[in-house]
């Protein structure tokens, strides 16, 4: 089977423009406004007071006054955090909509098309992605979805760091920070 590059490039350069196009609706509806500004500025402090009073944590008489504070503030870092993923929802709900668009548009005409070969034969897991819509037993074969994905993938993460879209990065994860990083 003869796979032209063409068809590769433009699906690469497809999902480069879709996420571009994705960013700035981003920028347009979150990123550039004053109260997210505002917002990233408050979180920033809250973690970085945070991160102060973790570095002073001593096993003292005062250790439950600092545990008491050290709460109070992951407490209001977690309201910030909130308080941001709901002002990213439209932007995401867009940016979503934007991509499904974009997904079915190269999906029409894509569709059993083999647009790239594998030099591997992907993991079980990967096949249902890799071989997706293809005829034939061949798991080295490649469809649009895959290039797509990987491509999104890569052009997204890097626009954002290019940009300064990231937002602020959190001392902990979503489920809060772990008892043991407080004992001593």
């Amino acid at each position: 089977m003869d796979i032209n590059i063409g068809e590769t490039l433009f699906i690469i350069i497809g999902a480069a423009i879709s996420i571009s196009v994705g960013e700035l609706v981003s920028w347009f509806l979150v990123y550039r406004n004053e109260d997210y500004k505002d917002l990233v500025s408050r979180i920033e402090t809250a973690v970085a007071k945070y991160n102060k009073e973790k570095e002073s944590f001593v096993k003292e008489t005062n250790a439950k006054n600092q545990e008491k504070r050290l709460s109070q503030i992951e407490s209001q870092i977690k309201g910030l955090n909130y308080e941001m993923t709901f002002k990213k929802m439209i932007s995401n709900a867009a940016v979503a909509i934007l991509s499904i668009v974009t997904i079915n548009s190269i999906g029409n005409y894509y569709s059993g098309i083999v647009v790239a070969k594998l030099p591997f034969e992907p993991f079980w897991i990967l096949q249902q992605i890799t071989h997706r819509g293809l005829n034939g037993e061949d798991l080295t074969d490649c469809s649009y979805i895959f290039i797509y994905v990987l491509s999104a993938l890569i052009f997204k993460s890097n626009i954002q760091k290019i940009f300064g879209l990231e937002g602020p990065k959190m001392p902990f994860g979503p489920g809060g920070p772990q008892p043991s990083l407080f004992k001593q």
